[in-house]
């Protein structure tokens, strides 16, 4: 049989992801820039082009990573879902197979990068001087951090053919988390991890941390172009290197214990206590059992070397919105497969959907509980302890029944991008002045808000009762998909 060549698979492979999830994520880029506008002015930032251009500092050391690999593992679980859309039995070379995967994807991470970088620019260009638009800086902050993410992206690929696309999604988050941290570190040559952030440093004028860079500072004479074309090199290596293969194991069935199946007899309608139960089982062999532990001893860890009075936002505004997003993701994932099948039983898919936004509240309401006991053992006073797991509880209620909704009622991806620019936005107000002007814009940083707490509490609650109702809507509609 003839192997199909490198040029029909490009071809084809553009074919393929022409339309769907991987075709329209670029355009959370542009959803970021038009929030980035709102932000700028919101923010009182200076409008010009040293404050506009600092200002994409968020995008360049999280937000533009973490989409890019949101890309390679959205690719990665259709393309397993579908079995590769019967193209693995094709007589296709692998490395063509992914080289032109790695092109598509590479297509859509420059227009990602793009769509996120003019917004600000063009809007700045139109209220001062449409012809001071510096087109040669912006081009540039737009093609570095294009070249610079091709490494991560590669790397990321090639993971793919090995694990599942949420361990993708956590080793982009490695990857980037490193990035930051260690993008101004002496030795940042050897460090692959710095390479996707510090060639943008100096173009958009600002540490890894967002402050503005000082008159005279190294980093702001330095060359972005160095550690670009090693990022951009990174992608060679990870391109050629082959599979991995390991033996397959034949998946071993587990039996179901007669209480726990959804229904116990022919014609029998399960009462709710069952149901609940078949949830728990389901959501119990999930990474859920270890990662809401890691994220109570993560606040633990860091309250050994801070004040707990001003680590508070560690968990209003990072670990309480991030987990809210992953909880909602997992317990969707974990119960998609077989949701046709729950459909077709006696229980219809109401209870199970609703039994299934209880459990995921229940366990966002122990973590807030848990780490407000680690804020009181570490010396928060009681009321305050009190007030972070009241707040956790109602508002986590609502971002995980928003994140559970949305990936069924669109995509993956879609829950995603929203919950990473939402969680972006809360992060950027959350503590300063904006928060008193945006607040009722960015739910994703209400938990910090303990002195609103008369208007979030209820107000969450209700909109956590209504998410309910439409998760339960959305449930039949995915039963017939």
């Amino acid at each position: 049989m003839t192997t199909i060549g490198l040029p029909r698979t490009l071809r084809a492979e553009f074919a393929v992801w022409r339309r769907g999830t991987v075709a329209r994520l670029p355009l959370s880029g542009l959803a970021f820039g038009l929030v980035a506008i709102a932000l700028f002015f919101a923010a009182g930032t200076e409008v010009s082009w040293s404050g506009a251009l600092g200002f994409q500092n968020l995008w360049a050391v999280f937000a533009g990573p973490m989409l890019t690999a949101l890309l390679v593992a959205t690719a990665a679980r259709v393309e397993n879902a579908s079995r590769g859309g019967g193209t693995w039995y094709r007589p296709v070379r692998p490395g063509f197979r992914r080289l032109s995967r790695f092109t598509v994807l590479a297509t859509r991470s420059l227009l990602l990068n793009a769509l996120a970088v003019l917004p600000l620019v063009l809007v700045i260009g139109a209220l001062s001087d449409p012809t001071s638009i510096p087109w040669g800086r912006t081009a540039a902050i737009i093609v570095v951090l294009w070249a610079s993410q091709l490494g991560v992206l590669s790397l990321l690929l090639w993971l793919s053919l090995h694990v599942g696309w949420l361990v993708v999604l956590g080793a982009g988050l490695m990857w980037t988390v490193l990035g930051v941290v260690l993008a101004e570190s002496p030795s940042w040559a050897a460090l692959p991890f710095t390479w996707l952030v510090r060639g943008v440093l100096p173009l958009i004028g600002t540490h890894a941390n967002g402050i503005a860079l000082e008159p005279g500072a190294a980093l702001a004479a330095a060359s972005p172009w160095p550690p670009t074309m090693l990022g951009a090199a990174l992608a060679v290596p990870f391109l050629l290197l082959p599979r991995i293969r390991t033996a397959t194991r034949a998946p071993r069935s587990k039996p179901v214990e007669p209480q726990l199946r959804w229904t116990s007899a022919e014609g029998e309608r399960p009462g709710r206590p069952r149901v609940l139960a078949a949830v728990v089982v389901i959501l119990r062999g999930t990474a859920l059992r270890w990662l809401c532990p890691a994220a109570v001893a993560l606040i633990g860890v860091w309250l050994t070397w801070h004040d707990p009075g001003r680590s508070v936002e560690l968990f209003t505004l990072v670990v309480l919105p991030i987990g809210t997003l992953v909880l909602g993701l997992l317990a969707w994932y974990a119960c998609a497969p077989g949701w046709r099948a729950i459909a077709a039983r006696s229980t219809g898919t109401t209870k199970p959907a609703l039994a299934l936004t209880g459990v995921a509240i229940g366990i966002t309401a122990a973590v807030s509980v848990a780490s407000a006991a680690v804020y009181l053992v570490a010396g928060l006073p009681l009321a305050d302890a009190g007030s972070i797991a009241l707040t956790g509880t109602a508002v986590g209620a609502m971002l995980t029944a928003f994140s559970l909704w949305l990936a069924i009622r669109t995509s993956f991806a879609t829950a995603v991008a929203v919950g990473v620019v939402g969680v972006l936005a809360g992060i950027l107000i959350g503590g300063t002045e904006m928060q008193r002007t945006l607040w009722p814009l960015v739910p994703w940083a209400w938990a910090d808000l303990l002195d609103r707490m008369l208007i979030t509490v209820p107000v969450s609650i209700a909109a956590a009762a209504a998410l309910g109702f439409a998760i339960a809507t959305a449930a039949r509609r995915a039963a017939s998909r």
